[in-house]
């Protein structure tokens, strides 16, 4: 079958779409991913089988104007609706997969009139998302958005746009029961496909043994991920003064990226604690060396704010962590306190608690055979049960599903 992707971003990269389209064109099926472009792009690529078509968004200020205030008053988004009736034209696609909520109704009024069926994927709980993602933008900001999209004008458009998708995809059993509840979705519509990794991939990536090296006299506790105010890293911040009183020669490793106006917030908190030499910011990293910065560490964090947010999700960090043995430190947000808990692979504390997390750092420091049994049974969660292999069948199942149920082409 001819599938055509869906995502407002630029790719790559993006670990769940690859993740998603290596899988489906293992299964004998070809990919054509929509996504935005920028200069220095091309247009048309193909990476690793995914046939990569980039547009580049409106340049003129008033076709800027035109697509805001039309998307900010009825949710869609003429330009992509037309590149995507082209591509569907073009390459006869019998089935469209778009990737989060941004563009779903103009997805859905493209599949519509072509009749092709359409699965929603839905990586976050968008509209808690947007609530989560206001709280980085400046006072003034947040007033203008929040008076022209108020989060209930989401709500809204989530409930009554999946309403028309054939089906959802979504990252955790606790987003399942938000779209079934909050957004009258039947269960049998939905398939949860959690945000774990490939682990032949994630293996196959080689260890910078001269980057572990750097860092052997420190003892590491790590973040890996994006930088953003709902993600918890001023908390990891906090906690520091207490965890060096205990290990002086701790650092907290923060690798990635996020709004500027974030980041230096944080490095302004670092120098009001007098903890800036303790305190690293990589900045981005490619991902062929995210399980170098995992194997140098020594407990590795997820230290999410819980909300509406980060209740129906989860990260892919937490399942690399356990992938290479690492003790994981997670707050209580729902997805990430059962995870740990099932398989005993870390130790949870309350959202916010940063003195409960230096107390539990300083007490890993001290019980090494303690985190090394975490590390073990994280291992053994990922081999058993959390890894992309199951995970693909699940996918592929469900094109079968939609292959049957419109009668469409292999």
């Amino acid at each position: 079958m001819n599938i055509c992707m869906i995502l407002k971003r630029y790719f790559p990269p993006d670990i769940r779409v690859e993740k998603e389209a290596r899988s489906l064109i293992r299964a004998g099926h070809n990919i054509y991913l929509l996504s935005l472009g920028k200069i220095g792009m091309p247009s048309r690529e193909n990476i690793n089988g995914i046939n990569v078509i980039r547009i580049s968004s409106p340049k003129s200020f008033i076709n800027k104007a035109w697509s805001f205030f039309w998307f900010n008053l009825f949710f869609e988004n003429i330009f992509w609706e037309k590149n995507l009736e082209y591509i569907a034209k073009q390459y006869k696609i019998d089935i469209i997969h778009v990737h989060d909520l941004l563009l779903v109704k103009s997805a859905v009024i493209i599949s519509k009139k072509l009749n092709i069926p359409i699965i929603a994927d839905l990586h976050e709980n968008f509209p808690e998302g947007i609530r989560a993602w206001r709280k980085i933008k400046i006072p003034l900001k947040n007033r203008l958005f929040n008076s022209i999209l108020p989060i209930w004008r989401w709500k809204i458009y989530e409930k009554s746009t999946l309403n028309h998708v054939d089906e959802i995809i979504t990252v955790v059993d606790e987003s399942k029961v938000h779209y079934i509840n909050d957004c009258k979705i039947p269960s049998e519509k939905i398939t949860v496909l959690m945000n774990v990794e490939d682990l032949e991939e994630f293996y196959n990536l080689k260890i910078d043994e001269n980057l572990v090296t750097k860092y052997k006299n420190n003892f590491i506790i790590s973040y890996i991920g994006g930088f953003g105010t709902h993600r918890g890293i001023d908390i990891a911040i906090r906690s520091m003064p207490k965890v060096l009183e205990e290990i002086p020669n701790a650092k907290l490793l923060l690798v990635g990226r996020g709004p500027k106006e974030y980041k230096e917030r944080l490095n302004k908190l670092c120098k009001e604690l007098k903890v800036r030499n303790n305190v690293e910011f990589t900045g981005w990293v490619d991902f062929s060396l995210v399980p170098s910065y995992i194997a140098l560490s020594d407990v590795c964090l997820v230290p999410h704010h819980a909300s509406g947010h980060t209740n129906t999700t989860i990260p892919h960090k937490l399942f690399q962590y356990m992938a290479l043995k690492k003790p994981v430190l997670v707050t209580n947000c729902k997805p990430l306190e059962r995870v740990v808990k099932e398989y005993n692979c870390g130790i949870v504390f309350p959202s916010g608690d940063y003195s409960e997390m230096a107390k539990i750092v300083v007490k890993l420091f001290k019980n090494s055979e303690l985190a090394k049994k975490f590390g073990e049974n994280g291992r053994k969660a990922v081999e058993e049960k959390y890894n992309w292999g199951n995970e693909e069948k699940k996918l592929c199942k469900l094109y079968e599903k939609l292959k049957t149920e419109y009668k469409l082409n292999s």
